[in-house]
């Protein structure tokens, strides 16, 4: 496919994309509201810019009710970009590649699409070495692809089983170490190195998702090297913010406390919000007030601004707010502002967020129990709640929680609904992905 046959596409995305905003009468703010996603991606599509991710126009297709239109349009977009990629490689390194079939721009994505779709997959392994025959480092070509999969992979995160990600991540690493054992131009040096130090970051974080502290702090360790080249404040925020949690969930509170408010000086906006929740979390749990609502105004301050995910920690929400909220209100014992910013939490968080969405129904349940008079079936049930996720999206942090609320249910500890809850977190314990390392 020629690069004017992408352009068509692109047009045609976006002019359909035009016609659902004015049939929807929703604006760029609006959409940004409703997806979460920022409106800087409603201007790309309409006006033919960068391609967004496809969580995104799937986030646009739910808004518009278009099934999968605008997610098919951008698969068939970025298969034509990476097929006038591969011709371009091929001609320069002389070698030959099937011609795909122009796609017909006024239908669907059909079966033939779909094949040339696969097809074009299983020819990344020709593109490969293609670029080795055209450039003895084979970085440069590729890195523009990984560093795609990898605002791929933030954009996705919450949303993908933790299984899933560990494969993923663990086969993008094993690539860019393998560049970074390679002679790279400095640039090139500087994107691999940034590469290693946020696929890194997101084992550290897949290893904490699996309560595999250890594993999680010696990924630290290692993509702290890296944040230290390349100086990306993102990455080191998010790092320390991970810091923050293992130390939080080995019971070292003061240390997280810490960790976390030694970062938020200076942290970028996209970070300030997090750090100081983790702050504020850690101070509740030492019994310190004054330095838990410190932390809690300066993270109000930051908080529920709209921002596409980027790599390292995910958005921090006006849901993640409230819920942070309800857990300090918990560890200070104000069952009434507990239930309050918990069950804002569980109105406003994306129901994709599967582990902050089931903190938010396990501050529920502390809270229902921390009144004159507890309501052990609702906190069950809202316990309930938070394990009933897809396989593959349960959290150690979430079975933490869940396993303190059976703590409180000490009292009911005969009831046949408290026992089954018990048993629920034992196995859900088991359930958890091995670490990635």
């Amino acid at each position: 496919m020629q690069p004017d046959g992408v352009e068509a596409l692109k047009a045609k995305l976006a002019a359909r994309f035009r016609q659902l905003q004015d049939e929807h009468a929703l604006s760029g703010t609006e959409l940004e509201k409703r997806t979460t996603h920022d409106r800087k991606n409603v201007s790309a599509v309409r006006n033919g810019g960068r391609l967004p991710t496809r969580d995104i126009l799937r986030a646009y297709d739910h808004e518009f009710g278009t099934g999968s239109e605008l997610t098919d349009l951008g698969d068939r977009i970025r298969a034509a970009q990476k097929a006038v990629r591969l011709s371009n490689l091929s001609a320069a390194a002389g070698v030959d590649t099937p011609e795909p079939q122009p796609a017909e721009s006024d239908e669907e994505v059909n079966g033939t699409d779909r094949r040339q779709l696969v097809a074009i997959a299983a020819l990344s392994a020709l593109a490969i070495e293609t670029t080795r025959r055209i450039d003895t480092s084979s970085a440069a070509p590729t890195l523009g692809e990984l560093e795609d999969d990898l605002d791929d992979i933030a954009a996705g995160y919450d949303a993908t089983s933790h299984r899933v990600l560990i494969a993923e991540i663990a086969n993008r690493w094993r690539q860019v170490e393998g560049m970074l054992d390679r002679r790279l131009s400095v640039t090139d040096s500087l994107r691999t190195t940034r590469l290693g130090g946020q696929l890194t970051y997101y084992l550290g974080r897949l290893a904490f998702a699996g309560g595999h502290y250890r594993d999680a702090r010696r990924f630290c360790d290692l993509s702290d090297r890296y944040a230290d080249q390349v100086g990306d404040d993102t990455l080191t925020g998010s790092l320390a913010a991970l810091r923050s949690s293992i130390a939080y969930y080995t019971h070292r509170w003061d240390e997280a406390a810490i960790a976390a408010a030694r970062a938020r000086q200076g942290a970028p906006p996209y970070l300030a919000a997090r750090l100081a929740a983790y702050e504020a979390r850690s101070q509740a749990r030492l019994g310190r007030v004054r330095e838990t609502e410190r932390a809690l105004v300066a993270m109000r301050e930051t908080a529920g601004a709209a921002m596409m995910p980027r790599p390292g920690s995910s958005p921090f929400t006006a849901g993640s707010a409230a819920m942070f909220s309800a857990v300090c209100a918990i560890e200070l014992g104000d069952g009434v502002e507990a239930r309050r910013r918990a069950r804002e939490a569980v109105d406003l968080i994306d129901p994709r967020a599967h582990e902050e969405r089931g903190h938010a129904y396990l501050c529920l349940a502390s809270g229902l129990l921390l009144q004159d008079r507890p309501d052990p079936a609702a906190a069950v049930a809202a316990s309930r709640a938070a394990a009933a996720v897809p396989d593959g999206h349960l959290a150690a942090s979430v079975v933490s929680a869940m396993t303190e609320v059976v703590r409180d249910l000490g009292p009911w500890a005969s009831d046949p609904d408290v026992h089954a809850l018990g048993t629920l977190v034992q196995q859900s314990r088991l359930a958890l992905p091995g670490s990635p390392a």
